[in-house]
C-alpha cells in the first residue's frame, strides 16, 4: 500500500499495511463515529428505501437474470472468491464460493462487463458505488461468522436466484435470519457478525454491492479517505490483478 510499511509474512505474502492493519485496530471506535454521521439508520439490516438509486435494478432485475443465465451455465470458468481475494480465504477457503466481478474501489473488470453490459450500465448510474459482483453460492455452502471493516458504506444484495428449498439457504445477521427473495433488495451493515448457509442442492446468485452509506459530510470525507487507502492497499491490488483490471 502506497505510504506505508509492509513486510513478509511466513508463507511468503506480504503483510498488510500498516495503515490498513492501523485502521483494523481503531475500527470499532470510528465506527461508532460513522454511526453518529449516518443519516439513515444505523442498524444491523437497513430498509432499501434509504438509498434511491438500487432502485432501477430491482425494476429491471430480469435483465440481470439474463445476462446472468449463460454465465451460470459455464461457471466452472468463473473463479474461486478466495482466488480473486486471498485476504478472504479464511471464510471463502473452498471453490463454492465464486465471483464475477465488475468493480471496485474505482477498478473496472471490463471482459467481465462487456458480457453483462445492461448490468453494467445500470450499476454506472448508482453514485457511490464502492464494490459490485456476482456472489454465487454452489451447493451445500457454508461462509463461517464474520464482520466487514467499516460502516462508511453498506452491504446490498440483489438476490438473482434462490434456491426453493426446503433445505436451509439463509444468512443470519447479528443473530436475525434473513431469507433472499429474488428481485427484493436486502441491504444490510457489514460491521455486525454475518453467516451464511446455502444447505441445498441448488445455487444461489446475489448480485453484491457496497454502496456508500448516506451521511453529514464530515463523515462522507472520512470515508473517501479509507475508500483511498483501501484502494491503495495489497488487498485491492490483489483483486485487481485477478480480475484484469
Amino acid at each position: 500500500m502506497a505510504g506505508s510499511v509492509e513486510t513478509s509474512s511466513s508463507d511468503g505474502r506480504p503483510k498488510q499495511g500498516v495503515l490498513l492493519r492501523i485502521g483494523r485496530n481503531i475500527r470499532h471506535p470510528i465506527n461508532r463515529w460513522f454511526g453518529r454521521q449516518s443519516l439513515v439508520d444505523d442498524t444491523p439490516l437497513l430498509d432499501p428505501a434509504c438509498l434511491p438509486a438500487l432502485e432501477e435494478l430491482r425494476q429491471n432485475w430480469n435483465v440481470v437474470a439474463e445476462e446472468l443465465a449463460p454465465l451460470i451455465a459455464e461457471r466452472e470458468q468463473i473463479p474461486a472468491f478466495g482466488k480473486i481475494s486471498p485476504d478472504h480465504r479464511r471464510i471463502a477457503s473452498s471453490p463454492a464460493w465464486k465471483s464475477f466481478f465488475f468493480q471496485g474501489y474505482g477498478f473496472h473488470a471490463d471482459a467481465n462487463r462487456s458480457k453483462c453490459p445492461q448490468t453494467s450500465a445500470m450499476l454506472d448510474r448508482i453514485p457511490g458505488l464502492v464494490v459490485a459482483f456476482f456472489s454465487i453460492m454452489e451447493p451445500n455452502t457454508h461462509v463461517p461468522s464474520h464482520r466487514g471493516l467499516t460502516k462508511a458504506w453498506i452491504n446490498c444484495h440483489l438476490p438473482i436466484m434462490v434456491p426453493k428449498g426446503p433445505e436451509r439457504c439463509e444468512m443470519d445477521v447479528a443473530g436475525t435470519l434473513v431469507h433472499w427473495r429474488e428481485g427484493e433488495w436486502l441491504l444490510f451493515d457489514e460491521t455486525n457478525p454475518h453467516e451464511v448457509w446455502n444447505e441445498t442442492g441448488e445455487v444461489r446468485v446475489v448480485l453484491f454491492l457496497q454502496v456508500m452509506r448516506p451521511m453529514r459530510w464530515p463523515g462522507r470525507f472520512a470515508a473517501r479517505i479509507i475508500h483511498g487507502i483501501i484502494r491503495r492497499s495489497r488487498f485491492v491490488q490483489d483483486v485487481r490483478r485477478e480480475i484484469g483490471s
